[in-house]
């Protein structure tokens, strides 16, 4: 009970103590005092009544407020509907917690004695007992929001993200001005991904929460989630490593996986979506038809919208490296081991990644950049790139607009006769868009095989829509010549005879479009050097072919949806 019941207790108890004493049998020359507070009451009071009562006060004093209760009940038993009685048995029961049963002896008062001496007394019980009842709402309440925000804060641990958040939610439905719920909501909003609504609910926290020290916390939170949001509008990430990139980026300079010319529609040209289509055509010299493919989508809309940062897409990238034996420190790739022992180690320099080594084979490979002065993002200067198994090594030059103007290729063709292959392509822009590649190859093959000199020449041509969507793209192989220096000698005398009846020393072999170039016999397998297109995945990623002997010509034409843009 408050304070105040207990001075109401105290004063009963003391009412109780004159009823007893009126109670005591009077002398014989004073008539008895009759007791008007109830006719039930009016005869005179037993001695087991007055014992009760005194009982019930003495066990009251002594706070057992129980036992004095049970000797009131008694007295009510003895003698039903006496004032006091009823009153102090209510008081008790509130004493005790058992508040409805106490406004239940209220109410009997009341209907019996609406102007009893005690009146004052059980109009203030009854406010008492309307407070009660009210704490025992706020009480429920209290249980059931406790309830709901330490289920929120389970699910969160167990990683049910969206039901942690409906708890957090419906905890604010129950108290919008508690900031305990609002921050939970922006903690999960933030492990979800979804960072405009964690930094709307973060400031709303910092609107509700009255403490200068966790509103400074929040604030650190919130500059962290601003400064995600703003990489979300402007950065990029590497689908191979998941590092962060500026837009603009060609490569990602810790493992050079690229490019990433999110503004060029040639890397655009194969949207994930319905009504989009890549075929490839090729045809023979001779104008026959080779073959078509349909070639797979690359990017769920545009590239840039297929690598856009967040931080979701970014944690599911590094995982699934991870998951296949790659390690980090921090955000920067650094090496892959398998069970067996098999490693590759990337050598990362201050700025860039520099060399990719595997200790158990010995392969090297070498890497070199150099840093824009505008807005200083790394481009790749030397690559040397494994394709199906054959390395090359690139070199690229850039223009003003830090666009690939060059590229230079040279590879051992340990599938053909060792010969050293170099190849040059050169890039013609109109705006932004690739408008033409020229392309030119060749070797100087072995003294054995009479210094043969194979020369070819390719190009290809780019058409867009007005929306600068690629529509076709054209490549055509308009010339391969090859020449013998000298006589073969040896073994390759025969071979070379074999490859090349009509060959003549000094004189460029004939039909060599329509035959290709063939450079030895390897059993019953005729070895060469077809044109290998596929280190200039750069620049003509639908086009990053091998010719086949006599294919001089192939076409991809493109469909998109209409709503499809590049951006």
């Amino acid at each position: 009970m408050r304070p105040a019941l207990v001075a109401n207790l105290c004063l009963l108890l003391s009412a109780f103590c004159l009823l007893a004493q009126e109670a005591q049998p009077a002398p014989a020359q004073t008539p008895a005092p009759a007791l008007q507070p109830a006719a039930s009451a009016a005869m005179p009071p037993s001695e087991e009544f007055v014992k009760a009562v005194y009982f019930g006060k003495k066990f009251a004093e002594i706070k057992d407020y129980a036992s004095a209760y049970q000797q009131f009940a008694k007295a009510d038993l003895l003698q039903p509907d006496v004032p006091g009685v009823l009153y102090n048995m209510g008081v008790l029961l509130a004493r005790t917690g058992r508040y409805s049963e106490a406004q239940a002896k209220v109410d009997r008062y009341n209907q019996l004695f609406p102007a009893g001496a005690e009146k004052p007394l059980v109009a203030r019980l009854q406010l008492e007992l309307e407070f009660e009842r009210e704490l025992q709402k706020k009480r429920q309440v209290d249980d059931e929001y406790t309830a709901i925000f330490t289920r929120g804060r389970y699910l969160y641990t167990k990683g049910d993200l969206p039901a942690a958040l409906k708890l957090f939610q419906d905890a604010e439905q129950q108290r919008p001005t508690d900031p305990a719920a609002v921050f939970n909501q922006g903690v999960v909003y933030e492990k979800l991904g979804d960072l405009p609504k964690a930094s709307e609910r973060f400031h709303r926290y910092e609107e509700l929460e009255p403490d200068a020290g966790a509103k400074s916390a929040a604030d650190q939170r919130l500059l962290g989630i601003e400064s995600e949001m703003s990489d979300m509008k402007t950065k990029f990430i590497c689908p191979f490593c998941g590092f962060r990139l500026p837009i603009g980026a060609t490569w990602c300079p810790h493992c050079w996986h690229g490019p990433y010319l999110t503004s060029q529609s040639a890397w655009s040209s194969r949207p994930c979506s319905d009504g989009a289509t890549a075929t490839r055509s090729t045809f023979y010299a001779d104008n026959r038809f080779a073959k078509n493919e349909s070639l797979p989508c690359l990017f769920n809309g545009s590239m840039l919208e297929a690598l856009r940062y967040t931080p979701a897409r970014q944690q599911q990238v590094q995982e699934a490296r991870k998951a296949e034996g790659w390690s980090y420190a921090g955000d920067i790739i650094q090496a892959w081991r398998d069970r067996q022992g098999n490693e590759i180690r990337y050598v990362q320099g201050a700025d860039y990644l520099e060399k990719i080594t595997s200790p158990s084979s010995g392969d090297v490979l070498l890497f070199a950049a150099h840093k824009t002065a505008d807005i200083g993002i790394l481009l790749l200067d030397r690559d040397d790139v494994v394709i199906d198994g054959q390395k090359y090594t690139v070199h690229y030059t850039f223009d003003a607009q830090n666009r690939i103007a060059q590229e230079q290729v040279a590879y051992q063709n340990a599938a053909g006769c060792d010969d050293v292959v170099t190849m040059t392509a050169d890039v013609t822009y109109t705006n932004n868009n690739l408008s033409a590649l020229k392309i030119r190859g060749g070797y100087n093959g072995a003294v054995v095989q009479g210094s043969p000199r194979l020369d070819w020449e390719a190009n290809i041509t780019y058409a867009y829509d007005t929306n600068d969507r690629l529509t076709k793209e054209d490549l055509a192989l308009t010339s391969m010549t090859k020449t013998y220096t000298e006589r073969p000698y040896g073994a390759e005398r025969q071979e070379i005879g074999t490859l090349y009846q009509d060959m003549r020393v000094r004189k460029p072999v004939e039909r060599m479009l329509s035959a290709g170039d063939r450079c030895g016999i390897s059993g019953t397998q005729v070895l060469g050097n077809p044109v290998d297109l596929r280190p200039f995945y750069a620049l003509t990623p639908n086009l990053a072919i091998v010719l086949g002997n006599g294919v001089t010509r192939a076409s991809v034409s493109f469909t998109y949806p209409d709503s499809y843009r590049v951006h």
